[in-house]
């Protein structure tokens, strides 16, 4: 199974022990979806879907560790792509090492039921770099992004949690512009 390096299949697994017992969120299940193949992982508040290709030989059916999948992506220092060979477990092969990571017990949550389906409502492009400049700058643990329309800049409003930043709403926020030049 290969994947571009670039692209983390693992960066959202749950790095915590799973709640849920016979839920397998620490790991990346591959799972097919729309006539392809994808790596998702999730930590039970996001899920990310990245696209891989299957060889020959390849029986992924299966929730496997994260860190096969770092384990790949170092490996590839000098290809586009990383590797790993999935048929009952995880291998990776590199720097002359042969690596094997046990599949993950337990069941991935069901993908199909979550990614939403059909058109948009709406669609909001913006730099994810600035948006989480502008949540430090705000001292935020999350924000809200408020849409007018018409293609004007967004407002994004800052989230404090509970036990969070200790921050209060003092009417502090920070404005974007969309990508694209409109939302």
């Amino acid at each position: 199974m290969r994947f571009d390096k670039t692209k983390d299949p693992a960066a959202l697994a749950d790095k915590e022990p799973c709640r849920v017992r016979r839920l397998a969120m620490n790991g990346v299940a591959v799972v097919e979806r729309d006539g392809g193949t994808f790596l998702a992982a999730t930590d039970g508040r996001a899920l990310t879907l990245v696209r891989c290709t299957m060889d020959d030989g390849d029986n992924a059916r299966g929730v496997y560790p994260g860190a096969a999948f770092t384990a790949a992506r170092k490996s590839a220092r000098r290809k586009t792509e990383a590797r790993v060979v999935l048929n009952g477990a995880a291998y990776v092969d590199a720097d002359g090492a042969h690596t094997e990571f046990a599949k993950v017990d337990g069941t991935f949550p069901d993908v199909a039921g979550i990614v939403p389906k059909g058109e948009p409502e709406h669609v909001l492009r913006v730099d994810a770099a600035y948006l989480a400049r502008m949540q430090k700058a705000l001292g935020a643990d999350g924000v809200e992004i408020r849409d007018h329309g018409d293609g004007r800049p967004l407002a994004i409003v800052p989230i404090y949690l509970a036990g969070g930043s200790g921050g209060t709403d003092d009417g502090s926020l920070g404005v974007l512009m969309p990508i694209g030049g409109g939302a």
